[in-house]
């Protein structure tokens, strides 16, 4: 859904909309299916742009980055996003960013899509890993195989070529 921002008079405009993220727009790594977002919040003129803010409610699939299985995401925070216009946009593309800056998105026209704008926000609220539970053995490095999953891997335990020698003295006995 895209909100026309020349429309906007001094009132602010409320927001209510549910939103569905593909995983294209975000993490394809990460995101196995579209994520669906509650976009809740007001967008008000402020000086030479447009506040947005709000809350955000997020729901959706993940891979547990260790076994590949998917695992339910659930998030909710708020947002504080400045827009401004592309005629406010620096010129001089080696201008640098001020700590002022880091929360202003120049637009490209007049709409804001607020697809977009949810989309950014997951992406920025996206663990960097996320695990189904803290003691998932994941994968098999050599049969890939679940290791959660009971019998499912009967790879014998390979022996770290670094300790071999010190097998042979485990089973050895010595004579007096």
């Amino acid at each position: 859904m895209k909100i026309d921002l020349s429309q906007i008079d001094a009132e602010p405009l409320s927001i209510n909309e549910v939103l569905v993220v593909a995983p294209e727009q975000v993490d394809t790594n990460q995101v196995v299916a579209p994520i669906s977002v509650r976009l809740e919040g007001e967008v008000r003129p402020l000086g030479e742009g447009y506040a947005v803010s709000g809350r955000w409610v997020a729901e959706g699939p993940l891979t547990c980055s260790r076994c590949l299985e998917p695992v339910l995401w659930e998030v909710e925070e708020r947002f504080s996003v400045e827009y401004r216009l592309p005629s406010t946009a620096p010129l001089d593309a080696e201008l640098g960013l001020g700590k002022e800056d880091l929360d202003v998105v120049f637009l490209d026209g007049t709409e804001l899509d607020l697809e977009e704008l949810a989309a950014e926000q997951i992406v920025l609220a996206l663990p960097i890993k996320i695990v189904c539970d803290q003691d998932c053995a994941g994968l098999c490095p050599r049969c890939g195989a679940n290791r959660n999953r009971e019998g499912a891997c009967r790879c014998q335990p390979e022996i770290d070529p670094r300790w071999a020698a010190l097998a042979d003295l485990g089973g050895s006995e010595q004579s007096s």
